[in-house]
């Protein structure tokens, strides 16, 4: 009789964790874009040997998270004017299909909270508070699509935007509350068809809205770039 094969651990392993330690420090900007890795070191760091390490940045390039330079050097990727438009593109897809998937799948417990984070844009609220908010608003209703492989999708779109649009504050709000909260406004119309369970009503509201407001970003960033 055959021996019956070893069962499989379902724990993630070195490379998973190592993968997922990095990509997170991409994210937050632990790790700068155009700062250089090398295994060695980011093995030291994290207390792991060089082969995991190696399949973690293969991962990371593949998302384009990272880059190789002609000379083999690991960089953080720095995306020109043209990638953060394209990713602003597949932003807007992906989110709006997390939308959709979140009017399907969506607890009342994950609307319920969608509505207060919502509920908690008020005039008190600086630029930099609302955009926080905002911010959670879009993990929350990823988060309630119930598709792991799509929030993964959206986080390695949006990686790059979140400390850019945080410096370009004075040229997208110039300071004022009020504009600041107007730009919000949409997630209104985003919340309350969620709640009436509309996908293709909050799939295209989700897209519109990630074009409109991302799109001002990008034309600070093109001013910026020709300043």
């Amino acid at each position: 009789m055959a021996k019956a094969p070893q069962a499989l651990s379902t724990g993630p392993t070195l490379a998973d964790q190592a993968y997922r330690t990095l990509r997170e420090e991409i994210i937050n900007r632990t790790l700068k874009p155009g700062e250089r890795l090398t295994e060695r070191h980011v093995a030291a760091r994290l207390g792991v040997s060089p082969t995991p390490i190696r399949e973690a940045l293969q991962r990371l390039e593949h998302e384009q998270l990272i880059q190789r330079t002609d000379t083999r050097r690991i960089l953080v990727a720095e995306p020109s004017a043209r990638r953060l438009y394209e990713l602003t593109l597949i932003e807007a897809a992906l989110r709006g299909v997390g939308a959709r998937l979140a009017a399907e799948n969506a607890t009342e417990r994950q609307l319920g909270a969608i509505e207060e984070t919502h509920a908690a844009f008020t005039t008190t609220l600086t630029p930099e508070r609302a955009l926080a908010k905002a911010r959670k608003l879009h993990e929350l209703i990823d988060r309630a699509s119930h598709n792991e492989t799509l929030i993964a999708m959206i986080t390695t779109a949006n990686a790059f935007d979140w400390q850019f649009r945080l410096e370009t504050i004075p040229e997208i709000f110039g300071g004022k509350q009020q504009t600041a909260l107007a730009r919000h406004r949409q997630h209104g119309r985003i919340v309350k068809a969620l709640k009436s369970r509309d996908g293709k009503r909050a799939e295209r509201l989700m897209r519109e809205h990630i074009l409109g407001v991302t799109g001002a970003f990008l034309h600070a960033r093109a001013d910026r770039d020709t300043s």
